[in-house]
Parts: structure tokens; sequence; C-alpha cells
């Protein structure tokens, strides 16, 4: 089939609440709807199929359009999660082939993020049955790609950043696994092995050949914090490098707003006003408030009420109004479990978000489904 052949739209490859993959063209080659558009209530849908509507497809592809190219966020996380398990025990172990291992792992973080950032988004905050001390590392990882998505910084600058996020808690990830799930005060060796593992890991890293300088200092320091009661060094805040900063900013933020054995995650919204106010006494304001645009007040991930009575989940970010996210709702007001989720654009037919809703583990979630991975 030749490159951008007009093909037919018909009102099977349309439905209301569905993002469209594809720009829609009128007969006479004029875009009527960008990709991504939402279609929000039958009465428009009934409109659009009077009239003989054109999508252009390239390289033959005709059954998806954009869709086929997607990549799962979700499978792809689950494999990152495996790979920098493994690779953990490498750098314990001193493998040499470690460090081109985490720079390519690293790539693949900024590619999620760029090529599908609401799902990503969601991934990090989902309950899941990761290790913790892998998926935290991951989390973080993720949290200061997107700040770096605000930033100016070369590429490099931003790899070694990532990749600094990846390991900087290799020197403890046996402990860290155990403290998830230990509901109690540090014991005192516990508290030293905390304390010393920026340097620990510092020193993991320069035995599988890590030399990098940004990526050395955002491991070292991303404990340090502005009023100088960080460790290992004290530093105060005009001595941190820029990517401990983000580490830093990264590390509580993800460690708020994830589940362990015995406690609730808090709700993203109070995790994002923590640093608001801290006001700069201890982390950079500057990353907070980039961390809090990419994420918007309801990130992908949030489970919400709306104000019809129905509870979703946030699917993608509010872009021209952040208070107005896209959902998809899995339960109805009488509390009855929808066959299929349903899109609900708020802003749109009356839907809003009443209020944050809590994580039910009792109500089991197909995330691929409900991303349309299946």
């Amino acid at each position: 089939m030749a490159l951008n052949e007009k093909v037919r739209v018909t009102w099977q490859d349309l439905e209301v609440g569905r993002e469209l993959a594809w720009d829609i063209y009128t007969e006479s080659g004029k875009l009527l709807l960008k990709a991504g558009h939402v279609i929000p209530n039958e009465q428009i849908l009934k409109g659009m199929t009077k009239y003989v509507l054109y999508r252009f497809v390239k390289d033959g592809n005709t059954a998806q359009g954009k869709k086929d190219k997607r990549i799962n966020v979700f499978a792809q996380l689950n494999n990152m999660v495996i790979r920098l398990g493994n690779l953990f025990d490498d750098i314990d172990a001193a493998d040499q082939n470690c460090m081109e291992k985490i720079e390519h792992l690293a790539n693949g973080v900024q590619q999620l993020c760029q090529v599908e950032p609401d799902a990503t988004i969601a991934a990090f905050h989902l309950p899941n049955d990761y290790r913790y001390s892998v998926f935290h590392s991951l989390q973080c990882a993720i949290v200061c790609a997107f700040i770096l998505e605000e930033e100016s910084l070369d590429d490099h600058t931003k790899k070694m950043i990532i990749a600094g996020a990846l390991t900087a808690n290799v020197g403890m990830h046996k402990l860290q696994d155990q403290l998830a799930k230990q509901d109690g005060m540090l014991t005192p060796d516990q508290d030293d092995e905390v304390k010393l593992h920026p340097e620990k890991s510092v020193r993991l890293l320069k035995s599988i050949g890590v030399d990098d300088k940004i990526w050395m200092m955002t491991v070292l320091d991303h404990h340090e914090l502005g009023d100088q009661s960080g460790y290992p060094r004290a530093l105060p805040l005009e001595k941190i490098s820029i990517g401990a900063k983000m580490l830093a900013v990264a590390d509580r933020y993800g460690a708020m707003v994830t589940m362990r054995d015995y406690r609730q995650p808090i709700f993203i919204k109070d995790a994002l006003s923590t640093f608001l106010l801290d006001k700069g006494k201890s982390y950079e304001t500057r990353y907070a408030l980039l961390l809090i645009k990419q994420l918007s007040i309801f990130p992908p991930g949030s489970f919400v009420k709306l104000n019809n009575g129905e509870i979703a989940i946030v699917i993608k970010r509010g872009v021209k109004n952040p208070m107005k996210p896209i959902v998809k709702a899995f339960l109805g007001p009488d509390k009855k479990r929808y066959i299929k989720p349903l899109f609900r654009e708020c802003g749109m037919n009356n839907y809003e978000v009443d209020s944050l809703h809590g994580f039910d583990p009792n109500i089991p979630l197909n995330y691929h489904q409900i991303w349309e991975y299946t």
C-alpha cells in the first residue's frame, strides 16, 4: 500500500469517550480532529458519521494507526524491574559489564517518559508486588527524567543523573527490602548502614568502572539536605549537585506515594504539598515545582470520585486544565463494578472530580486493559 494512503473512517472506528488514534480529515482534505481528541457524546458522534471522513496511513499500516506503535509501559516496567534487580546483584559481584547495561536502562527510562508519559506516570504510582529497593530506584529514575524534561541540560548530563538515580541505593538494597516490611524504629546497626550507604554505593560503582563525576555526585549527595541535616557530608544547599537535588526530591516523593506492608500510600496531592510546605528549607523548591508541573494536580494513576458518584482512575493529565483530567470509571454510583471501564473527560457532560479516593485492593484492575495495551 502506498505511503500516506487515504483510508475511509467508518462509524465502527469511532467511540464516545475514546481517544482518536489518528488525525481525521474531511473529504476535501481539511483537518477536522487531531489524534488524541476525545468524542464527548453520542450526539456529536452521530453528527460526524453523516460526513465522509478519512485518515492517512503510512507504511501500509491500515489497522490501528498510531496505536500499533505504542509501547506497553506496564510490560516494559516489569522488564526493567527484572533487569535492574539482576544488575544490583551483578554490581555487588563487581561485574565489569554492568556500567553499559545501566546506561542502556537509563536510555529506556527516558524513552518511556517521552513516548508514553501518562501511562509511565501511572505505572510508578500504582501498587505492585515488586521488590521495594528495585522498584523505588526505578521510580526515582522516572521522576528525575520527568523533572529533566523541563531542564535545558545536555543529553549526557541527563543520562548520568538518571543512571545515578537507578544506582544510588545499591549500597543498601538488601536492607531497604527489609525496612520496607519493618514497622518501627531502625536499630543502631541499621541506622549506621543507612547513613553510610551513599559512600558504599559510590565504592561499588567505582568497582565496576564508573568514574563519571555527575553520576557519582548524584549518588554520593542524594541524601544531603539544604538545612545541612543530611548525610554523609552535611552540605548546604548551594554545595549539593544538581542531580543530587533532583534525586532528593524524587526519593522523598517516591517513598511517600508507595504502599508498604505496614501502611497505605500518602495521597499524591498531599505528598506534593509536602515540598511546598518545606519552602526550600530541605529540598530545592525549583525541582519540586517542576515535578508538580509535570505530574499535574491529578496525575495518571490517581483514584478519584466523580461528582456523579462514580469511582475512576485517572489515565491522562488535563491538557488545558489540570483540574479536568481524563479518567476511566470502573465503579458506578451504586458501587457496582462496570463490565468495561468507561471513558470520562472531566469538564465534558458535567463530569468533574469531586475528591481523591483511596486504592482498594479488593477491586482488581487490569491496567493493560485500562490503557488499551490488550
